[in-house]
């Protein structure tokens, strides 16, 4: 699997500590930063997308042609929309403790937690129980080359709860990333800092490689899936 693209598989990794950065536009030299995001997404869909064939087909011969055709392209329009959704959630719930502060007068005691807890759990279970449903929509596109929304909620072979708890991996190891690059693009950097960093950057990557895993196994045992074209 991992064999499928190994050169996206580096420029991904290579540029994700920019696209997790939090950088705001004051220079023209930010843009770098934006390039930089644009090119890790661009690599971060050719990468799944060779991963979901490379799991879904098997050992069937799989179509060079398949690579910047209409199928990979629908694959980083689903991809890439996910992700902004995704990443602009998880930037509006990082104010999420200050607000609860805030509503609760200053409370610090299990109140407040008890508050967060909870307001986190409304915001997000929703989304991933959504993205564990939909998401097999993915290895779908890359293989078949239509989305199949309407058909992909009975798809699901399996227990979606491991891979919603697989998908909060992700967006909590890609949220504590942030937190810990961000500060950098404007302060003196440590050398814990850059190990907390590579730390954050090889967990990502690995959670990423377990939900696409996921997501490509349960499209692929899902029932009747026999029946389509790749």
């Amino acid at each position: 699997m991992l064999a499928a693209a190994p050169w996206s598989l580096a420029v991904f990794t290579l540029s994700l500590p920019f696209a997790l950065a939090d950088t705001p536009l004051y220079q023209l030299t930010d843009l770098v930063f934006v390039a930089l995001t644009l090119i890790n997404l661009i690599a971060f869909a050719r990468m799944t997308f060779a991963w979901h064939r490379a799991v879904v087909l098997g050992n069937i011969p799989r179509d060079t042609t398949a690579r910047g055709g209409t199928a990979e392209a629908k694959h980083l329009v689903l991809l890439g929309a996910l992700t902004i959704a995704v990443a602009a959630l998880g930037r509006a719930t990082g104010d999420l403790p200050f607000v609860v502060y805030v509503l609760l007068n200053g409370a610090e005691d299990i109140r407040f937690w008890g508050a967060l807890i909870a307001s986190a759990a409304i915001i997000w279970l929703p989304v991933l129980y959504a993205l564990a449903t939909y998401g097999l929509s993915l290895p779908r596109v890359a293989t078949t080359g239509e989305y199949g929304f309407g058909h992909i909620r009975a798809a699901m072979p399996y227990p979606r709860w491991p891979l919603m708890l697989i998908l909060l991996a992700l967006v909590v190891v890609a949220g504590f990333t942030a937190s810990v690059l961000s500060p950098l693009t404007y302060t003196f950097v440590t050398g814990a800092d850059v190990a907390y960093a590579a730390l954050g950057v090889v967990l990502s990557v690995l959670a990423t490689f377990v939900v696409t895993a996921m997501y490509a196994v349960a499209y692929r045992d899902a029932p009747g899936r026999a029946g389509e074209s790749a």
